[in-house]
């Protein structure tokens, strides 16, 4: 797709230059008035307003390059407003050529060539030159993709608790501080051994993969260094000075901050640097150059040499303005020769003003360095200097033959402008190359003509709900496309036409199918990538062969790729009409026959072998139904997990709500079967924000809950197409945002049932009970494909059958879908160790927005902690470190203060459990790693939950229990309790007075209160039972005063709180009272300002309209006096 994401840019480019150039248009004004009235330092302001807008809109398309160039221009245009530029006229200068050749660099890489940033380094050094700023250096521009996988050959890191965890980091990190500190400015390292050595350890110790790879090219650098393959110098002594920082603060433990996720960018990209611009051969340099692609970060000589020339100011403008004179004065040149002929003139003296005029004409093509067209010139100028001299004829051939070659350089001037920048030899070919490129222009403007109509055919033909006629003239529409491109030699591209040809002229066509989602997207790249190809060919871009790479791709998906050979059609065989109800029904356990005419996914079975006998195709349908069958059974069933019963309950009686669809675990056996290929999740695209996957979640849930209260209104009256309408539009939201977020297996799922009932609402059939039934079944597995984009639970659903079937009820055959048997219990009992899914109902909870916030950056910093010692146990258990065991307990800690609920439940176990791990010094059990997991994972699942709309924290049923048998399985970490101590205090009286007390003898009230229950004989703790007694009645009086002391203590709680309640609420008013009153000021400054604005831009607008009338009025005046 890499080709093709490059045409687009270049398309997106072609739109938005226009703007572009029109906006540094006006800076370009503001600069030159500037320079004509330093006084006016609006003008400034105005200028840095138009810079800015270039900036952002850089940005946006990705051409970071010539945004730092508009953004360089923008700060000297503020500092010349603001005064701080010591050389006001250098400033302007240097404004001046960056607004003149920042258009020329975006028209070179309109035209499709590379973008080559290093030749824009000399004008970003003069710009910030200007304002004082140091230079940059050439690496700053230097950009290789860092997200390359590390190779494979790397070994693995060392486990965590095999060297004391983080703190194993340190000797490594004092010794490459030691060896930096030997490796002179400008000298060779001392200690480059040791370097090597010390970075090859902390490679050893780091888990994260930025890190990993941050570490593995400065060991692979440092290795180079030790061979003498790379020479060293300040700027890599200053890319190892980056590693070692960025390692500090990485690995380095100082107890109390989280650790950082991953490292800056800049020390791995210096390095980068230095590989590429180096010839020397090491076995680590040609690792590092092929995993990162370094080689294709360089541009060429010829591609520098052309990015140069393209600055060189000889643009499209200048030359267009130069042709236009040229042609002018040629033009002049051929009316006075066709004069000097039509007169019959016999003077060629009055031919010498066009001698001198043909002159000036060759100096300008010289000038311009048009150097094949200047000689011809060049040679006609003498021709007519003979004829003028009389030593040559002024006959009709020779005036005739200097007319002819003037016509020729006039048609050639515009194929010369297009070639700006080439080298010189490629310039200065032949002059007819041109014309053959002229008919390329032509043929490929007919070409993309008649595609376009191709296109809006199959545009037709989805808008008319598949009807067939619509797609009658696409064969010969696109076989004229295919003659073109073969009439200018371009056969692959013809080729790939052709098979697009052939699969519209069978499958559509032909055999009247109606393409799936997924063939009709293929089918979709295929044409766009031609378009895309054709476009290129026209623009003339490089590199346009590597689109048609999308489109052979799509035609071996659709199986037209090697063409097959062609097809005869036979019409299909006209079958007598059944009554529905004598129809045979197939049984639960039967295959379904495919009599549909939708076709199958990546179906075309029956041309894969072409009969080239010339017989019509067949199909068997007596066994058809299996083979078609098998294709949704590629992998052996599996019954699906149990699902508690309420649940099921809720969901088939339609009771589905927002809180159900957050606590689903799983779907209910009626409708569940493992699919092993429909994972449900989203798919990894790189150019989708996560922001963009979330919004569509919250929608997902909405479609559900319209869902719950459409379908009974709609089984009251199937045939109410009102009623039908917005049940149809919530699968088809669901089709378009699901393909557009990435949720392809819900999209395409969505999909078939909003085929299904696109057939009913054009009564195509009727809603029959199968109908109903199946939507419901779909409505009921919804929850299911919303917990599994969640990532909260596997997807389960049964996608191939209930598509299937939705296709047979689509082509008018009537069947109830017979789900799958449901799963064993071990299966579920398997998954439920694999992941702490929710099994009961989920608890409502509340956090403050910024307390979260807050909470979701602690615990995500210390899950990273317990992810990499989770990641080094997996191999081979480790004991607890304080790392671990400190991440725990803040996570405890931090859920207890923000009163999130459930949770605790399973942290403070867990805390205990490592506390005693940790204690113990062994290492933890293969049960205590995967309950570790598990507790990981709650720990997500909550923050995720806490983070949605209506928060729900689900009950993680038997993991608490699970973690305290695993904290109850180790010794207590704590000092036991000296019982004998703490006991012998009661055996003796302190004083006379308790020698008194205890000769009162209670035994005669043993019998009458709770206190009289019998007292085991025999106790083992010393303490006589027979003289048990103390003085009731001060114990009596002690509880009482107790009470009061409490009653009165939970009296001053409650004033304290009401206190605090009342000064939050008066708090509360105060921060809306001076908000609001900050709001209207602020309304008041913005429209101050926007009138400020509006009246300067009035102001600006009336004094360049008077200047232009001005100017255009000594214009005039000149022209009138000349």
């Amino acid at each position: 797709m890499t080709a093709l994401r490059e045409a687009i840019d270049t398309t997106t480019l072609g739109w938005i230059k226009p703007e572009l150039d029109e906006t540094l248009r006006q800076a370009r004004q503001e600069i030159e008035a500037f320079a004509e009235d330093p006084a006016d330092a609006a003008r400034m302001r105005v200028c840095a307003n138009h810079l800015h807008q270039v900036h952002g809109t850089l940005r946006m398309v990705e051409l970071y390059a010539p945004a730092m160039v508009a953004e360089e221009m923008e700060r000297l245009a503020l500092a010349l407003q603001q005064g701080g530029v010591h050389d006001r006229d250098e400033a302007c200068a240097a404004l001046m050529r960056g607004v003149v050749l920042l258009p020329d660099y975006l028209e070179r890489l309109q035209g499709g060539h590379r973008d080559i940033p290093i030749v824009l380094l000399p004008l970003l050094n003069e710009l910030r030159a200007t304002r004082g700023e140091s230079g940059l250096n050439e690496s700053v521009l230097f950009a290789p993709n860092l997200d390359r996988p590390l190779p494979a050959h790397l070994p693995p890191p060392l486990p965590v608790g095999a060297a004391g965890g983080r703190n194993a980091s340190a000797p490594h990190l004092a010794s490459l501080r030691e060896a930096l500190a030997a490796w002179p400015e400008d000298g060779a390292p001392g200690k480059v051994v040791q370097l090597a050595s010390a970075i090859d350890g902390l490679l050893a110790e780091a888990v994260l993969e930025p890190v990993r790879r941050m570490l593995w090219v400065a060991s692979a650098v440092a290795h180079a260094v030790r061979d003498g393959a790379l020479p060293p110098n300040r700027a890599l002594r200053q890319a190892f000075g980056g590693v070692e920082r960025e390692a500090r603060q990485l690995l380095s433990d100082d107890g109390f901050s989280a650790p950082r996720g991953e490292p800056a960018a800049e020390p791995t990209r210096q390095l980068l640097y230095h590989v590429a611009h180096s010839d020397g051969r090491h076995p680590a340099l040609d690792d590092l150059r092929q995993t990162f692609e370094l080689a294709s970060q360089l541009p060429s000589e010829s591609e520098l040499e052309h990015a140069r020339g393209s600055l060189s100011g000889r643009n499209r403008a200048l030359l267009d303005t130069v042709a236009a004179a040229i042609k002018e004065d040629l033009l002049r040149v051929k009316d006075a020769l066709d004069l000097h002929l039509r007169t019959n003139q016999t003077d060629p003296g009055e031919l010498r003003p066009q001698v001198e005029a043909l002159a000036r004409v060759s100096d300008t093509l010289g000038m311009m360095g048009l150097g094949m067209a200047r000689t011809v010139v060049l040679q006609q100028r003498d021709a007519m200097n003979e004829i003028v001299e009389g030593r040559r004829a002024a006959d009709e051939g020779t005036l005739l033959d200097v007319a002819g070659a003037l016509l020729y350089v006039d048609a050639s001037l515009d194929d010369q402008v297009s070639r700006l920048g080439l080298p010189e030899d490629k310039a200065e070919e032949d002059l007819l190359a041109g014309e053959a490129r002229k008919v390329l222009d032509v043929v490929a403007r007919e070409a993309i003509a008649n595609f376009g109509d191709a296109r809006q055919s199959f545009v037709a033909f989805v808008e008319t709900k598949w009807d067939h006629e619509e797609l009658s003239e696409v064969p010969r529409v696109l076989d004229e496309v295919a003659g073109a491109l073969r009439m200018i030699e371009l056969p692959l591209a013809a080729d790939y036409l052709t098979g697009v040809k052939r699969y519209t002229e069978v499958e559509l066509i032909g055999r009247r199918r109606v393409p799936s989602g997924q063939q009709l997207d293929t089918l979709a790249d295929a044409l766009a990538s031609l378009e895309y190809y054709l476009e290129a060919l026209r623009e003339q871009r490089p590199n346009r062969d590597d689109i048609l790479d999308i489109a052979r791709q799509s035609l071996e998906a659709l199986r037209y790729w090697p063409l097959p050979d062609v097809i005869r059609i036979e019409p299909p065989a006209q079958v007598a009409d059944v009554p529905a109800q004598a129809a045979p029904q197939p049984s639960a356990g039967e295959a379904l026959p495919p009599q549909i005419p939708v076709a199958p996914e990546w179906g075309l079975a029956e041309i894969e072998v072409p009969q080239r006998d010339g017989e019509p195709l067949s199909i068997d349908t007596e066994h058809g139904a299996a083979q078609y069958a098998s294709a949704f059974d590629a992998e052996p069933a599996q019954a699906p997990a149990a699902a508690p019963a309420d649940l099921t309950e809720r969901v088939s009686g339609g009771l589905v709500n927002t809180a159900l669809v957050e606590a689903v675990p799983s779907a209910p056996p009626s409708f569940l079967t493992p699919s092993g290929s429909a994972h449900g999740g989203f798919e990894q695209v790189d150019d989708i924000d996560d922001e963009v996957r979330e919004i569509f979640l919250e929608e997902f849930e909405e479609e559900i809950g319209n869902l719950e209260q459409l379908l009974p209104a709609w089984r009251e009256a199937p045939d109410d197409l009102a009623r039908l309408q917005p049940v149809r539009r919530v699968f088809h939201t669901l089709k378009g945002s699901g393909r557009l977020v990435g949720a392809k297996t819900l999209g395409e799922f969505s999909w078939k049932i909003e085929n299904l009932l696109n057939r009913v609402r054009e009564h195509g059939r009727v809603a029959s009970p199968q109908v109903l039934d199946l939507v419901d079944q779909a409505y009921r597995a919804l929850p299911g494909f919303y917990a599994a984009l969640r990532n909260e639970a596997p997807l389960s659903v049964d996608v191939a059958g209930l598509e299937a079937h939705a296709d047979l009820l689509a082509s008018g055959e009537e069947a109830f879908y017979q789900p799958p048997a449901p799963v064993a219990e071990a299966a579920a009992d398997d998954r439920a160790d694999a992941a702490p899914v929710a099994d009961g109902p989920y608890v409502p909870a509340s956090v403050d927005p910024v307390l979260l916030e807050i909470l979701d950056g602690e615990v995500a910093g210390h899950l990273i902690t317990i992810e990499s010692w989770l990641a080094a146990s997996r191999p081979r258990p480790q004991p607890a470190n304080d790392a671990l065991q400190r991440s725990i307990h803040t996570m405890n800690g931090a859920f207890a203060m923000t009163e999130v609920p459930v949770i605790t439940d399973v942290t403070g176990p867990t805390e205990a459990y490592v506390k005693r791990l940790l204690a113990s010094g062994a290492p933890a059990s293969a049960e205590g790693v995967a309950a570790m997991d598990a507790v990981a994972a709650a720990i997500r699942t909550t923050i995720q939950a806490l983070k949605s709309a209506t928060p729900h924290v689900p009950l993680f049923l038997g993991l608490p229990e699970r973690i305290a048998a695993l904290r109850d399985s180790l010794p207590d970490a704590r000092l036991p309790m000296i019982a004998d101590d703490f006991d012998a205090g009661f055996d003796e009286p302190a004083d006379a007075a308790a020698g008194e007390l205890s000769a009162t003898d209670l035994s005669a009230f043993q019998g009458e209160g709770p206190g009289g229950a019998d007292v085991p004989e025999g106790r083992s703790d010393g303490r006589r039972t027979s003289e048990f007694t103390i003085d009731f009645a001060s114990f009596a009086g002690s509880l009482g005063q107790s009470d009061a002391t409490l009653e009165r203590e939970a009296a001053e709680r409650k004033a304290e709180a009401e206190r605090l309640d009342a000064e939050r609420l008066a708090a509360e008013q105060a921060d809306a009272a001076r908000l609001e009153a900050e709001r209207v000021a602020a309304e008041r400054l913005e429209a101050e300002r926007v009138a400020a604005e509006q009246a300067e831009a009035e102001r600006l607008e009336a004094e360049r309209v008077a200047a232009e009338q001005a100017e255009a009025e000594r214009l005039e005046a000149e022209r009138l006096a000349a």
